[in-house]
Parts: structure tokens; sequence; C-alpha cells
């Protein structure tokens, strides 16, 4: 009795061990992991029906199968269904509308997604997710139309262009170039319509520009605006680099920079003249690309006069091209007017606006940058002195800084330039009181009287 005492005690002992030994291998065992499968997908969607959409499945042991149905408040279908042979752990399903047996009348419907992993966790049966997705058809496009816009632009200048965009469901709106570049346009007057500024940039041979309306399903609308096209010639300048010019000004500013110590003045003079060119106009890009969602009603921007008394001393759009004993260098182009009067003469903000840069930029030297709303900005290169900072409001009038020679400038003055989104533009057109009124004050004159006209 006792040996059968003993050699129970020694089962159940065995069998106890047993049990904690498959318990832990379920545990602690891949085969029996119980993290639920993931379904990547937002839970409202605009859908146009023209694509797919798209369902991310993923598990860390493997995806077993999946079933995907679509019920439009009427009907219900399964559009994928799938048992794996071969279970992945990554699975993405495009889901297509069905082609019969629904209608959409209400323009709404439910998504109903259920994934089961390769786990043998649950009996066997795997780990299940489901997900529920609702879902807004939507097929009509934007409705877009412009308004009024300036009757031509001039390669190197700008042009204004006011329209009305309105959905439902809408997403975008922005002018898309030929280029690529697009323009931001602001809420313009009265809900629905849309006011830009568009420029237009030496460097492109051609120009066309359309405004571009996207809704949340997908739709486009896209529609051409017409100008008339005026080409401009632009004046190509050669320049000889002289060895005082190379050895005094270019090395003061090329020394700076730890890259040039082994350069020789013609490889230091290439390296200020493109690659540090290239990194100051791309802070001045980023700046002034920026376009602030602000409602405009009306834009009274006078014409531009920084510096009392001036001389023009270089043009803009000049393309400069540097040679040194007679063999070609580098080139570059002028994207300013540079003014000159007196030494270190007062630079006066022709227009209201907020400073969004004031510091030191490379060959630009000091340099103010002051936003005026609609996407225009103001430059002021090469100051001897600042007289605002980043952030400062400036009136009509203000003494923002004053002329010098910091930079790359050989003699006192001012480097003025106008940009447009991040676009340089000619200043000469905002320093015309004439070409202002045609091109951007009546514009908006008659698209208001136009918008107010409408029901």
């Amino acid at each position: 009795m006792r040996r059968k005492g003993n050699k129970f005690k020694i089962l159940t002992i065995l069998f106890l061990i047993a049990i904690v030994g498959i318990g832990g291998y379920i545990y602690t065992s891949k085969d029996f992991e119980r993290v639920k499968p993931t379904i990547e997908i937002v839970n409202k969607i605009y859908w146009n029906m023209k694509k797919p959409i798209e369902v991310v499945l993923k598990d860390n042991v493997g995806i077993k199968s999946y079933k995907i149905t679509m019920n439009d408040g009427k009907n219900e279908q399964v559009v994928a269904e799938a048992e794996l042979e071969k279970p992945v752990k990554l699975l993405t399903i495009p889901v297509d509308a069905p082609k019969v047996g629904m209608l959409f009348e209400s323009n709404k419907a439910i998504i109903n997604i259920e994934v089961t992993d390769n786990s043998k966790w649950n009996y066997f049966r795997g780990n299940r997710a489901s997900k529920k997705v609702y879902v807004i058809i939507d097929r009509k496009k934007p409705s877009q139309y412009v308004i009024a816009n300036s009757y031509k632009i001039r390669k190197g200048g700008c042009a204004t262009v006011i329209f009305k965009s309105t959905d439902d469901n809408l997403k975008d709106v922005y002018i898309l170039t030929n280029f690529g570049k697009k323009f931001i346009p602001q809420p313009f007057y009265k809900k629905g319509y849309y006011i830009s500024l568009i420029a237009w940039p030496i460097q492109e041979k051609n120009f066309r520009a359309y405004i571009v309306s996207e809704d949340l399903a997908g739709n486009r609308a896209k529609t051409y605006i017409r100008y008339f096209l005026q080409d401009k010639k632009y004046k190509k300048s050669k320049i000889d680099l002289k060895r005082s010019f190379l050895e005094g000004k270019v090395s003061d500013i090329a020394n700076e920079f730890a890259e040039t110590a082994k350069m020789s003045d013609l490889e230091k003079f290439k390296f200020v003249n493109e690659t540090l060119r290239n990194k100051n106009e791309k802070l001045i890009h980023d700046i002034t690309s920026k376009v602030f969602n602000e409602k405009v009603d009306n834009f009274n921007i006078k014409p531009f006069y920084p510096l009392k008394n001036a001389a023009a001393v270089a043009s803009f759009g000049d393309h400069r091209y540097y040679y040194y004993k007679g063999k070609f260098v580098s080139e570059s182009y002028h994207l300013g007017l540079d003014l000159a009067s007196t030494k270190m003469a007062p630079i006066i903000a022709s227009n209201d606006g907020k400073v969004v840069y004031a510091d030191y930029n490379g060959i630009y030297g000091n340099m103010p940058i002051i936003y005026h709303g609609l996407g225009l900005y103001t430059l002021y290169g090469h100051c001897s002195e600042l007289r605002v900072k980043k952030g400062d409001d400036v009136k009509r009038g203000d003494v923002i800084a004053k002329t010098g020679l910091t930079g790359l400038a050989l003699g006192d003055h001012l480097h003025f330039g106008i940009l447009v989104q991040g676009v340089e533009v000619l200043p000469s057109e905002w320093m015309d009181k004439r070409w202002i009124k045609l091109n951007v004050v009546n514009v908006i004159k008659d698209a208001k009287k136009l918008i107010d006209m409408e029901k």
C-alpha cells in the first residue's frame, strides 16, 4: 500500500511538472503569442470610388485569414476575403467598389474588416482583430472659376488672380505653374473666394498657371488662368575679375569658412559666388515662401521708395558672367535693384509690415526682410546698421536700416529686392503707382463688384 501511495505521489508530481512545463511552453512560445493583428486604415474615409481603398494588415507571427465586407445601408457584399496557405506578416489589400449590387444612394458606406493571425492561442483559433470604417462617397470634383485677374504678366514680374473654389469636402487650393512652383492663395472678401499674387521667375522661359482645387475624396479641378505673356530681355554682363577684388572682399568672406582654407583665389570666388550664394538665397526663399492664412479684403500698397534721392547703380535680372584673364569662371543672376545715394543713408519703410528676418546673411551682409501681406516681401541687403529686429512691426516712413557695404559689396549701396512667395520679381513694378493700380488695386475692386452681384 505504501509503495502504491508513493507511486501515486510521484505520478502526481510528474503530472504537475508536465502541466507546468506545458503551461510555461504555451506562455513563452511564439506559437502561442497573444498579440492581436493590427489594421491600418483611418476611421473615416472620403472616397471617389476611382482608386481602391488600401487596407494594411500586420501581425508579428503572420496573418492567416481576412474578410472585408462593404455595406451601403441596404446591401452588404464581401469585397475581399482569403485563407492564406502561407501566413504573411504584412499585407496590403486594395478594396474596389462593387461593380453590381450596391447603389450607394445615401453616399455613405461602412467597411467591416476582420483578420485572424496564425497563432495557436485561443484554442488554436488564433488572435482576431476587427475594425469598422465609415466611408463618405464623393464623386463630384470641386467647383471653381476665375473672378478677375491682371491682364498680363511680364517675365520677371507678377500678376494678381481672384477666384472662387467651393466643395463640401474641400481639402486644398493652390496655383500650380508649368515650372512646378505652387503659389498658395489666401481667403478673399467672402467665403469661398481666394486671392493670390503669382510670379514669373526670370530664369523660366515660359509661363503657365492653373488654379487647382482638391477635395478629401481625391477629386481634382484644374482651371487655366489666362494672362497675356510679355517677354522681357534682361541685361547680360561680362565682368573681368580683378586681383584686388579676389584678394580683398572675396577672400575676407571665404576665409570665414574652414573648407576654403586650401582653396586658390578663383576657387574661393566660385565658393562665394555659387556655394555660399545658393545657401544665402535658400534662406531668403525659405523665409519669403511662407504665406499667412489671413483674410484679405483690400491691399492698399504704396509704391516702394526705400532710399531718397537715390540712383540705380545695378539693374534687376542682370545675368553676370565672370572671367579671369580671359577664361570663364562662374555666373550668377542679380535679383535685386542696387540703389545708392550718400554713405550710410537711411533706408525707409515704404509700407507697413512685419520684420521676419534681420541678421547677417553671407553675400547679402546685414539684411532685414519685411512682410507686407499677400505673399509680398521686401529685402534690404548690404546694410551697415540695422534699426529693426525680427518680430518688429514697422510703419510707413520708419527708418529700418542704413546703407553700407557689408557682404559682397564694393561700395556703399542698398540691394533692394522684392519677392512674391519666394520668387524674386521686378522692383520697378512695385515702384510704379500706375502698375500697382492696374494690376492689383483695380483687380481687387472689380472682383468685389462681381462678387457682390452674385447671389
